[in-house]
């Protein structure tokens, strides 16, 4: 079934179908919400929050991609979260906390194939590289772990160029870097 059927059984009663979407969705979702958060603890409520929304009203998901309402709202909700939790504005990107790997930056729970073969430091060198770039290309980056541009462009309720550029840049940008500590 996909995520269109599995909504509309729950939306008629059936629990297990919103079960099934929660156990599809809960590695790259949490992983997400833990790149913006950096805390199980706020990752956990925030994770929560968004399904207990669907709960307790299935008509909030009005149709269109699941998968990119479901991110939709975490991000919001984490920005919310920012919000309330600092009293002011909080970039997405603020400082994040040493210790983080890539992958979880990423907003995935599976190793990348690269990441399998590098080394603690090799890890931390590729972590700091990402941790330079604009918040506007590692948020693109993070997104593109689960979504195509296309998604990432309404998501954001931005071009698909501009989606493009920012993807295209933090990537050369990586690329240079890393060049340059090789040689």
């Amino acid at each position: 079934m996909n995520d269109a059927e599995l909504i509309e059984k729950f939306k008629a009663g059936d629990a297990d179908c919103l079960e099934l979407l929660i156990k599809k969705y809960q590695a790259p979702l949490y992983g997400f919400i833990m790149s913006y958060t950096k805390s199980e603890e706020n990752a956990s409520d925030i994770f929560q929050d968004i399904f207990l929304k669907l709960v307790e009203n299935p008509d909030v998901f009005r149709g269109g991609n699941f998968k990119s309402w479901l991110f939709t709202v975490a991000r919001n909700k984490c920005m919310d979260h920012f919000r309330a939790n600092s009293g002011k504005t909080v970039s997405i990107d603020e400082e994040i906390e040493e210790g983080l790997t890539l992958e979880s930056v990423l907003a995935s729970d599976e190793p990348m194939p690269l990441d399998r073969m590098l080394t603690e430091a090799e890890n931390e060198k590729l972590y700091k590289v990402f941790e330079g770039l604009s918040p506007e290309q590692r948020e693109v980056i993070r997104l593109k772990e689960e979504f195509s541009f296309k998604e990432i462009a309404e998501m954001l309720n931005c071009p698909i160029g501009t989606v493009l550029a920012r993807a295209n840049r933090g990537y050369k940008k990586m690329k240079e870097i890393l060049k340059e500590e090789i040689i």
